[in-house]
């Protein structure tokens, strides 16, 4: 019978928990008791389809399973893969003038070759940076923005380092140049 190991954080947030034997498990309800929560599968979408839930007990952090076991082996480096990657978000956000590359390789040194061995390629780990560095930013937020008007440049596109403008037209004023 699995115990409870520790709680771990997804790729995109969430809270999961890994169990005693290696298996994660994702919330199935939040609206649950306040003495229980159900936790399902992390492997319940296809192909594995693996239809094990576990109950945990807030009260003392013990597991109960459910009726269905596991229909698969449990993966031993997807904790450890999760925490390099979200160490590469965390290093990607605090540092956004180190070099793509560099943020990488640094984060992989610190890694052990088993789970080096289990992250996507480098393409897909830049992918990553870019992406945290880009909702770090604030780049991200005016995804909605449909005209010209409604888009709004953050302070950080609209000035250097030193805070010098550089932006010679915004689109909001009569004359075609901007006083830099």
């Amino acid at each position: 019978m699995p115990t409870f190991s520790k709680f771990i954080t997804s790729q995109r947030g969430a809270q999961q928990i890994l169990d005693s034997d290696g298996y994660i498990y994702f919330r199935k309800k939040s609206s649950d008791t306040a003495l229980t929560s159900t936790w399902r599968c992390a492997k319940y979408n296809p192909p594995t389809k693996c239809k094990c839930h576990i109950y945990l007990a807030l009260a003392d952090n013990s597991l109960t399973l459910g009726t269905q076991p596991h229909n698969h082996s449990a993966d031993g480096s997807v904790p450890a893969r999760q925490e390099v990657l979200l160490s590469l978000k965390r290093k990607a956000a605090d540092q956004l003038l180190s070099a793509t590359q560099n943020l990488i390789s640094e984060t992989l040194a610190d890694t052990a070759a088993e789970v080096n061995q289990t992250l996507p390629n480098l393409e897909s780990l830049a992918r990553v940076v870019r992406r945290s560095r880009a909702s770090s930013s604030g780049s991200a937020q005016h995804a909605e923005a449909t005209t010209s008007e409604d888009f709004i440049l953050p302070s950080t596109c609209t000035s250097t380092r030193r805070d010098e403008p550089f932006v010679l037209y915004d689109g909001k004023t009569d004359r075609g140049l901007l006083d830099v």
